[in-house]
């Protein structure tokens, strides 16, 4: 079984820089266009993809990029909070270029004050791993679309990173990820 993993479009607080959690922003007409061209993407390699199921973070930015892949697979998805992105807590809507944010970030085990932790993150990603391993025994492959700090956990998952290899873990808007479970 695969399971694939697109991380949703790009957003209005992406452009402005700004930390964006659990809060909700938009999908901006690039992130559109991005979720657009997966969704043709994984429409051109339904066969060999074989996606049967979808998983999507209940947030907006998310639904809106699964909406593209559900009609592309006409499959519906399924809302899990497990996909849900990090809660930055303070710091949700600030600028996270600053320094207070980034030693937090840098730090894995550190919650965001009001937030949560990257080590929490990676609890839910791997739960919700470990759910669709058990759940899903069929010849069918998973799809989740989620965020760029779960999209990161998810990775942790299937390959040991050291903290500055996760550091430097770039996951793009609606880069799509493929592992073997």
């Amino acid at each position: 079984m695969k399971l694939f993993v697109v991380r949703h479009g790009e957003t209005d607080w992406n452009v402005k820089e700004l930390a964006c959690g659990v809060s909700e922003s938009m999908l901006t007409e690039k992130g559109r266009l991005q979720a657009q061209s997966v969704a043709t993407r994984l429409k051109e390699d339904k066969e060999k993809n074989n996606i049967t199921t979808i998983y999507v973070s209940p947030l907006k930015r998310a639904r809106d990029t699964a909406v593209y892949i559900e009609q592309a697979l006409q499959l519906t998805a399924i809302p899990n909070t497990h996909l849900q992105e990090i809660n930055f807590g303070d710091f949700e809507g600030k600028p996270w270029n600053s320094p207070e944010f980034l030693y937090i970030h840098k730090n894995p085990f550190l919650k965001f004050p009001a937030g949560e932790s990257f080590a929490q993150v990676a609890h839910r990603a791997y739960s919700i791993i470990e759910d669709v391993k058990d759940k899903h025994t069929g010849a069918g492959n998973i799809l989740f679309v989620c965020h760029g700090v779960m999209a990161a956990a998810i990775c942790t998952y299937f390959k040991p990173f050291s903290a500055e290899e996760l550091l430097r873990l770039e996951i793009k808007n609606c880069q799509l990820l493929e592992f073997d479970l």
